[in-house]
């Protein structure tokens, strides 16, 4: 028998509520399906394969009015019922019946105001272990914050609450590349509303706005999320920039979800563009970390990596120094300089293992000159990589020198 599948008009949008929609009740374990509700949800599904075509509609109507109730079977059937007809049904109703689920559950750690509930959600352990400072040592995980529960979730309420924070969260529980997306498509949204094609007046978003983007990104990988408009000047007008630097409970929190998006940073330009804010922020830790992957992270263009040392000499940052020498061997050119010497033009180039040396020169304490740089004075900060410039045929003693006094100086 041929069968028809008319399930789509059914469908209503996906932040509908209906039938199930969750009580008042703060407790998580008031949203599990009765036994007799999930009894009747798995009749309906089987009728879903009835060989009379008005059965199959009323079974299939009746499924969308239980909304998530009938969730956990239409689950179950979408993924393993035999029938195709059976499996196409329950997989039109599930948006709806899952989108009501998601929304009884954030309902309900809004309404466990004093926490004393685990609730299960998109993002929210990531959000509060990011926020304590766990770690995980010895077998352990430990929390640096243990005391910020509280705080986190002032945060995720925040979040829950912002334009297009639900969604963004709600995304975190589907498949990468469909939480990619829903990520990038929510940067654009911003960008487009802090900066209208129209002429009209631009809006600042708020700070829960572009935090929670950020946060919703940072769990995402790189290669998941589309191509999108850069985030960061949407993130300065947005003032996150001064809120993460405040000496309170918000701000450190801030911190902690601005540090985990600048850490799953992994491509030259974003990486660039987080290091670029960082700076701004004044975030020295983050800033040492990027630009240290920059060096070190394949693929990376020259500039970049000249941006990057001139970030960890100016703020001293010795502890990259061993992401400095990896890039010694590094033979990229990152300028060509010319100047009149007795009348002639001479051209000269400064590459990527030139501007590393003078980095790690600066960075302990030695005088450049010993190394045959010209124009660079010993302990300046305000490094560039057009002054990574050797004395013409000195660039293989200058190394050598370097490698001698490094055996010396472990």
């Amino acid at each position: 028998m041929v069968r028809f599948v008319l399930a789509a008009a059914l469908i209503a949008p996906l932040a509908g509520v209906g039938p199930g929609a969750p009580p008042s009740n703060p407790d998580p374990k008031a949203l599990e399906v009765p036994p007799e509700e999930l009894s009747k949800a798995r009749e309906l599904v089987q009728k879903l394969a009835s060989d009379a075509f008005r059965e199959r509609e009323r079974a299939q109507e009746a499924l969308a009015e239980m909304g998530r109730l009938a969730r956990p079977a239409l689950l179950d059937a979408a993924r393993s019922d035999p029938d195709p007809e059976v499996r196409q049904r329950c997989q039109l109703l599930l948006p709806k019946a899952t989108a009501a689920e998601m929304k009884a559950r954030l309902d309900a750690f809004l309404a466990d105001t004093e926490g004393k509930y685990d609730h299960d959600l998109p993002g929210w352990n990531k959000l509060r272990a990011a926020v304590r400072g766990e770690f995980t040592a010895f077998g352990w995980t430990w929390a640096a914050r243990p005391g910020a529960d509280k705080t986190a979730r002032a945060l995720f309420t925040d979040f829950l609450k912002a334009p297009g924070g639900r969604e963004l969260l709600s995304a975190l529980d589907r498949e990468r590349a469909t939480a990619g997306q829903v990520v990038a498509a929510r940067k654009q949204e911003l960008y487009q509303a802090r900066f209208p094609r129209n002429g009209s007046p631009g809006r600042n978003p708020s700070v829960a706005e572009v935090a929670v983007v950020m946060f919703a990104e940072s769990q995402v990988p790189a290669k998941n999320v589309p191509r999108a408009t850069a985030l960061t000047s949407v993130i300065t007008a947005s003032g996150l920039s001064a809120a993460v630097q405040a000496d309170d409970d918000r701000g450190r929190a801030l911190r902690a979800v601005v540090n985990a998006w600048f850490d799953s940073r992994t491509e030259g330009v974003d990486m660039y563009s987080a290091l670029t804010l960082a700076n701004n922020m004044n975030n020295t830790q983050a800033a040492g970390r990027l630009a240290g992957r920059l060096l070190t992270v394949p693929g990376v263009t020259g500039f970049y990596r000249g941006q990057a040392m001139s970030t960890i000499v100016r703020l001293k940052l010795t502890d990259q120094l061993p992401s400095v020498e990896k890039a010694l061997g590094d033979q990229a050119v990152l300028s060509t300089t010319s100047r009149v010497v007795n009348g002639a033009v001479v051209r000269q180039t400064i590459e990527v293992r030139d501007a590393a040396l003078a980095t790690a020169v600066l960075l302990t304490g030695q005088d450049p000159a010993d190394y045959h740089f010209e124009g660079l004075a010993k302990g300046t900060t305000a490094f560039t990589y057009t002054q990574g410039r050797i004395a013409e045929g000195k660039r293989d003693e200058a190394l050598k020198k370097w490698k001698e006094w490094r055996e010396k100086n472990p």
